[in-house]
């Protein structure tokens, strides 16, 4: 089957063909196919293995029973998660490991021992291993049944198409024999616990495990669908008629019966789940009722993905608010989608238990989320074209799609937004995270910033990992964010969206932009304050610079924390005299670095995250600092200007460089990057302002001079000059209702930017106020309009446009289109609609959205749509702020 591109609005989604797709009669079975040949070509290769075994070879090969996957090399440490060990048809009885290539089991490492246990038909197996000195054992042989397992599995699904596309029986026979030895094997199954690092459990009786399981590795991958798809394609050869007489039985019922509906079996024992690996499942109840005529199964598939489709927000996110995940769910889900597409219920059939039947489904037409789902994966991207690597996501360069332009982008149900200027290698990009999670896979990362530039990423996030690390990574220091008390940020809320509230996102001129966010629920009863203000600011000549104010009352420590870039060896210099300050940041405690990924690690009652800060130096900052960042044997570099900053201490250490290492255990100390730490401390709650002007540069830095002109608790000045030009930059918190005057500038209102050229002004930019002025040049603004929402319309219910209907009225000329609305629940939490036109009907008052707000207004209260799938009582309320902008 070669690819088909299915076009989905404006995108196209490649996914392998069945037949039926596109057909008007489908037929069934439904997942033959013709091959090209370059495909047959190589699915011929990939079964020549086999071919050129006897028959009985062929059945030997078959595991009888259950295998492992997690089994380590016992001659190294390289590698990661007990993953190192591979396995080859050429030597299918043993393993290799990829790092120090010893063979196992092999010399030195015979295997020395045995485990015998009862199956479920109550004959003895035996599982050999090796137990080396300190009792450790190695299951290798189960290592290769494991291995074995699969590649025969996927193998008969390639024999099975070859037939269809050649003809050729003696494809299909091999096929038949691969089916029937595990048909015939899988009663004697035996239910493992497999866990990386843990003990082999064996598990007679339910509650069966999450990870292990009778047929797959883990719960979501019992029914054996490759075998499923495989019997399909040869069930009409004549081959499975032929094995009762040589081994015994009706070979059809013992596979389907006691085989494939044995899957089905299994799986019932954990219930319907709703995660990122279901749609495995979901797979193969579709391909196990249409194979074995059993529409009852496809609907449950059909109902399954639907659930699943809610679980997405109304951004198009996976709820865990990983990238990574996100792929991973829905190309699982695009999977189901394939393996239902021309699906028809037999006549007559309406299904019991939704009431629907389906004749040539279409699942662009049943599954109308594809498109809003499958869009993230081409927006959330660095300009190299990696997916942005925040909470458990790879920043690996693999499935790059770059991008020529950067643009600002918002997904307020994940909790993630970035500024963007330019194009091609001028790119910039800040990010400001503001999803806490609380649902698998997140770190404790509340108000990250993330800095790309010129190519690079310069402020990092480390992303994911399964090493022992794993500690370092997920927590609060490892991020550019800052450390309240020395404790971790809470990541245990399932309120969602995002338990971050999103404050502020101005994108519509596109030479200033800002946004805000406030995270004081990652410190409950802690932080009274804790939000952050990010600006990005198109400087000329390819040039962009970004402000961010980051405030805290709370506690009695606050450390403001910036990370170097993980893709390569950098430093960090700061401009103040240092001095050595021990061997990691909790110095004179003993810290004990973990082991393994599961395990934490220990620094007594100390924040473990701290102990993984080596190397460290420290200085004291009275009047302001300016930090260099650099990378090796590059132009590219960044300076971090922090006017402001005062009674601080700071220090200069560097940390693993954990991404560098590709999963590697045995490099985990060899590669660091640069950490920078500024810390405050006081009586609490402590009140502390983190001012930085961040200036990106390739070849030279272009920035003169950074200035704080003002700062007190609720507004802040900052001057910048760059080129000739002198920026002045005003930010008042909101509640502050008085003119604030800096110098030449003043402004009533939230937020202002004046740039000056030998004393003139040539750009004026305000938002949320009234007015802002510099000597005789003065600009009006639309104020703030804080109004309820009343009512929300929605394309995929019928209505004309997307849109929040509020009671009240907005003037004319304000300024609002292109400015995103700021929805507060009742509880607090809120999310962002980006408002693209004022629509005036004899109702009332509509703001139409750039996309579906993903919520109603329902019983004095809302109900959310998608995830988090919940209602919350009281009223809505939107905050819009109306802003102008003067080019003189």
């Amino acid at each position: 089957m070669d690819g088909l591109g299915v076009f989905v609005g404006t995108l196209f989604l490649c996914w392998l063909r069945p037949r039926g797709w596109a057909a008007a009669a489908p037929q069934l079975p439904g997942y033959h196919g013709s091959l090209s040949a370059e495909s047959l070509e190589k699915m011929q290769r990939s079964v020549a293995p086999l071919m050129a075994r006897s028959e009985d070879e062929l059945v030997a090969l078959v595991p009888d029973r259950t295998g492992f996957r997690y089994v380590a090399c016992a001659g190294c440490r390289k590698g990661v998660r007990e993953r190192q060990l591979d396995w080859s048809i050429e030597d299918p009885f043993r393993v290799r490991c990829r790092h120090c290539a010893t063979v196992f089991p092999g010399p030195g490492f015979a295997e020395n021992r045995t485990l015998r246990l009862l199956n479920p038909l109550g004959n003895e197996v035996a599982y050999p291993f090796y137990e080396d000195g300190s009792g450790r054992k190695y299951f290798f042989r189960a290592r290769a049944w494991w291995c074995a397992r699969f590649y025969l599995a996927g193998r008969a699904r390639d024999l099975g198409r070859l037939y269809q596309s050649t003809g050729r029986r003696e494809y299909a026979r091999r096929s038949a024999l691969i089916l029937d030895a595990f048909a015939r094997y899988y009663p004697g199954f035996l239910v493992w616990t497999d866990v990386a690092n843990s003990a082999k459990r064996v598990c007679m009786n339910p509650p069966f495990p999450r990870r292990g399981g009778k047929w797959g590795d883990w719960r979501y991958a019992e029914i054996p669908t490759e075998l499923i798809y495989a019997y399909d394609s040869i069930r009409d050869s004549g081959e499975l008629e032929r094995l009762p007489e040589e081994r015994g039985g009706d070979a059809c019922r013992r596979i389907e019966d006691g085989f494939f509906r044995g899957g089905i079996r299994q799986d019932a024992f954990h219930g319907l789940l709703y995660t990122n690996a279901s749609p495995e499942t979901y797979e193969g109840y579709a391909v196990a009722g249409r194979v074995m005529n059993d529409p009852a199964l496809v609907h449950r598939s059909v109902r399954c993905a639907h659930g699943l489709f809610r679980r997405f927000s109304a951004d198009g996110f996976w709820c865990q608010g990983s990238p990574a995940y996100h792929r991973y769910t829905l190309t699982g889900l695009l999977r189901v989608l394939e393996a239902l597409a021309g699906y028809s219920d037999p006549p007559g059939y309406l299904d019991p238990e939704d009431g629907r039947r389906f004749d040539n489904l279409d699942p662009v037409r049943e599954f109308a989320d594809v498109e809003r789902c499958t869009r993230v994966l081409d927006r959330f991207r660095y300009p190299d074209g990696r997916l942005v690597p925040v909470h458990d996501s790879w920043a690996r360069f693999e499935d790059l799609k770059p991008t020529d332009r950067s643009r600002s982008a918002l997904f307020t149900g994940m909790g993630h937004a970035w500024l963007g200027l330019g194009e091609k290698g001028r790119q910039a990009q800040v990010h400001l995270h503001f999803s806490e999670g609380g649902h698998g896979h997140d770190h404790a990362d509340m108000l990250n910033v993330m800095l790309y530039a010129f190519g690079e990423e310069l402020l990092s996030d480390l992303g994911y990992t399964h090493t022992r690390y794993r500690t370092w990574t997920v927590s609060t220091l490892a991020h550019n964010t800052v450390v309240v008390d020395e404790r971790e940020q809470y990541t245990g809320g399932n309120s969602g969206p995002s338990r971050g509230r999103l404050l502020a996102f101005e994108t519509a001129h596109d030479k200033v932009q800002w946004m805000e966010a406030g995270g004081e629920r990652a410190y409950p009863g802690l932080a009274r304050e804790y939000r952050r203000m990010v600006m990005l600011a198109d400087a000329g000549e390819g040039n962009a610079y970004s402000l961010d104010v980051f405030r805290v009352r709370g506690g009695a420590r606050h450390d403001w924390t910036l990370h170097g870039s993980a893709d390569r060896d950098g430093w960090m210099s700061p401009d103040v005299s240092l001095e050595p300050a021990g061997r990691h940041l909790l110095e004179g405690v003993p810290v004990r670095l973990p082991e393994y990924e599961g395990d934490r690690g220990d620094a007594g009652e100390r924040n473990i995250a701290y102990g993984f800060v080596r190397n460290v130096s420290r200085g004291r900052v009275e009047n302001g600092l300016m930090l260099k960042l650099g990378l090796a044997d590059a132009r590219i570099g960044l300076r971090c200007h922090l006017p402001g900053l005062s009674e601080a201490d700071v220090f200069v250490g560097d940390a693993p460089s954990v991404r560098r290492t590709h999963e590697n255990e045995d490099e985990l100390d060899r590669y660091r990057m640069p950490v920078f730490l500024a810390r405050r401390q006081g009586p609490a709650p402590l009140s502390s302002v983190f001012a930085a002007v961040y200036e990106p540069f390739d070849g030279s830095p272009f920035i003169e001079s950074v200035r704080q002109v003002f700062a007190d608790d609720r507004a802040i000045a900052i001057e910048v000059r760059h080129g000739g030009n002198v920026d002045h930059i005003v930010h008042c918190s909101a509640g502050r209702v008085e003119p604030l005057v800096a110098g030449n500038l003043s402004l009533k209102g939230e937020f202002g930017f004046v740039r000056e050229r030998d004393g003139d002004p040539v750009l004026l930019g305000l938002w949320g106020g009234d007015e802002l002025r510099w000597k005789d040049a003065m600009v009006a603004g639309g104020g703030i309009y804080d109004l309820e929402v009343v009512g929300v319309l929605r394309k995929v219910d019928g209505d004309p446009h997307d849109g929040l209907e509020v009671a009240g009225d907005i003037a004319d000329g304000t300024g609002v289109e292109g400015t995103t609305a700021m929805v507060t629940f009742g509880d607090g939490s809120t999310t962002g609609c980006v408002v693209e036109r004022i629509v005036r009907e004899a109702r009332g008052l509509t703001l139409a959205t750039a996309q579906d707000p993903g919520f109603s207004i329902e019983n004095g209260g809302m109900r959310h749509h998608y995830f988090p799938l919940r209602s919350i009582s009281g009223p809505v309320r939107c905050r819009i702020r109306g802003s102008a902008f003067l080019s003189l």
